[in-house]
């Protein structure tokens, strides 16, 4: 027999997934994805209640918005490294991961040696473990986001950001949707020139705008 107190804690963690208690994207609901550069201005005062704030990784405090949904990067050598802290993560937050461990296991998006792959998909669900991520919903962005960000870059790999601006404008196209202290900046693997004229094309054209 379940005691009472792991009867509990079942029903808590279950409670927390739950569809029901997530945050849901309305009709009249602004995308605002904030970038990991330092805060140049508040903006605290332009977001409505039902709007959805993204965050990336660990989230910069220099800006205050908590995520309502959150993308990491969770490659091999990120999980390695990659300390999550929870002080800008709603309770009923959403969790977005660049691969699942079939991507990586199958070598989805880059050459992985095989005892790499072997130890990632030990390492991956003691990472979520170890940083108590199993308490929120958890996605991951698709493959069809994911190939059509290397296509439009000249087949290299995209930036986290990147892909959960197109993972958005993909999904919500009837959406606005912002950008917040981005730079285009980071990484020396991810081709940042290309990425900001996507963005700017995206700017010109009305599918994107920076607050």
């Amino acid at each position: 027999m379940v005691s009472q107190s792991i009867a509990g804690t079942l029903v808590k963690k279950l409670l927390a997934i739950s569809p029901s208690k997530m945050k849901t994207v309305k009709s009249h609901s602004k995308f605002f994805i904030i970038g990991n550069a330092d805060e140049q201005h508040p903006i605290t005062e332009e977001i409505k209640s039902d709007d959805i704030v993204v965050r990336f990784n660990i989230p910069n405090p220099s800006c205050s918005l908590m995520a309502d949904w959150t993308f990491i990067a969770n490659g091999y050598t990120q999980i390695r490294h990659l300390k999550i802290d929870h002080q800008l993560f709603k309770a009923d937050m959403q969790i977005f991961f660049r691969y699942s461990k079939q991507d990586i296991w199958f070598s989805r998006y880059q050459k992985i040696p095989l005892h790499k792959r072997i130890k990632y998909c030990w390492r991956f669900p003691q990472w979520i473990k170890k940083f108590n991520l199993n308490q929120y919903h958890i996605n991951t962005i698709p493959c069809d986001v994911y190939q059509h960000c290397v296509n439009i870059l000249g087949f290299r790999q995209p930036s986290t950001g990147l892909l959960a601006i197109d993972f958005i404008l993909q999904n919500y196209p009837k959406h606005e949707v912002l950008i917040h202290n981005f730079t285009n900046e980071g990484w020396t693997g991810h081709n940042w020139d290309d990425e900001k004229k996507i963005m700017q094309t995206w700017i010109s054209t009305k599918r994107l705008k920076i607050v």
